[in-house]
Parts: structure tokens; C-alpha cells; sequence
């Protein structure tokens, strides 16, 4: 009998309900459907965790392109990237944007990795374009020579195998 009477379209009870349900509708489900797409626009912008600048440093402080003086990779075993001939230079644009480069002459391909800079306090936040991770270096700038020292996964002997391990990285400003 209940369910006769609430979908009753003669009935003034049913009346009542379909204003409450319309009410309901109207300040319920509108504002909270209006916040979401709120909120799902405003996180697309992965930028929005990175600052460019830190506690002492900043993108415009480091922007430009840098050459290795040492290059080093402990992992599973310790590898001196220059060892080998080979120049690492590294490239920062003033929006963070990078490309890392390996060149090892007369081997191809040569190892470009991309991504966005930014800055956690004193350490170096660094989002690679091909990777969901997010690494972070420590970092020094010292009479434009800069220093990164962190943890990352590479491929350091070219077998498309990634070690995880310790990347330090002595750069002098070209």
C-alpha cells in the first residue's frame, strides 16, 4: 500500500516528495557534482607540488647547460659513467623542463632522459617524462659548480636492465 502511495502521481504526498527530491537534487547533487569537476580540474596540473625555488637555491640559479667533471653510479656494483669516454651534460630550462645526456662516441643510442624540475626545501625535486616516479637530490651550487647526489634507477652498462642506486653528478656551468 506504502509504495502504492508514493509513486501515486494524484496523491499530495507524492507531490511533497518530488519537491523534496527537486530540493534535494538542487542542493545536494548540483553543489556536489560542481565541486568535483572543481577538483578534478584544478588537479590536473602536475606542476602544482613543484616550487622553483627551494630554502637557498633556484631554478634561475641553476637553468643552463652543464658537463660532468665526475659522474658516478653505486648500485648492485660501483660505475664511474666517465670511465669510458663519454660526456654527460645536463640542460635546464627556466621552467624546470631538463634533458640528461649520455654520449658515448661510437655507440648508439645515446641515453636522453626528460622531465620537470622543481624544488622541496633544500632538495631537488626531479619528475622524469617517462616515469610516474618522482626522485629528489641533494643539491649544491657552489662558484658554478653544481653538485646532485641522489637515489634513481639507471641503466648503467646499456642491457635495458635498471639497477637502483646512489647518482652523484659534479657539474661545471658551459
Amino acid at each position: 500500500m506504502r509504495d502504492q502511495f508514493i509513486f501515486n502521481s494524484n496523491s499530495s504526498y507524492s507531490g511533497t516528495l518530488w519537491s523534496w527530491l527537486r530540493i534535494l537534487r538542487n542542493f545536494v547533487w548540483v553543489p556536489l557534482i560542481s565541486l568535483s569537476l572543481v577538483f578534478l580540474v584544478g588537479c590536473n596540473d602536475d606542476d602544482d607540488d613543484f616550487s622553483s625555488s627551494g630554502n637557498t637555491l633556484s631554478i634561475s640559479d641553476i637553468q643552463g647547460d652543464w658537463l660532468a667533471n665526475s659522474a658516478t653510479f653505486s648500485g648492485d656494483q660501483f660505475v664511474d659513467m666517465l670511465e669510458e669516454p663519454a660526456s654527460i651534460t645536463l640542460s635546464i630550462a627556466s621552467n624546470g623542463a631538463f634533458t640528461f645526456s649520455i654520449f658515448k662516441p661510437g655507440e648508439a643510442p645515446d641515453m636522453i632522459t626528460t622531465g620537470k624540475l622543481g624544488f622541496d626545501g633544500d632538495f631537488l625535486a626531479v619528475r622524469f617524462d617517462d616515469d610516474d616516479e618522482e626522485a629528489s637530490f641533494f643539491i649544491s651550487l657552489d662558484n658554478n659548480i653544481l653538485t646532485l647526489r641522489g637515489q634513481t634507477e639507471m641503466d648503467v652498462t646499456g642491457n635495458g636492465v635498471y639497477d637502483f642506486g646512489t647518482l652523484e653528478l659534479i657539474m661545471r656551468r658551459i
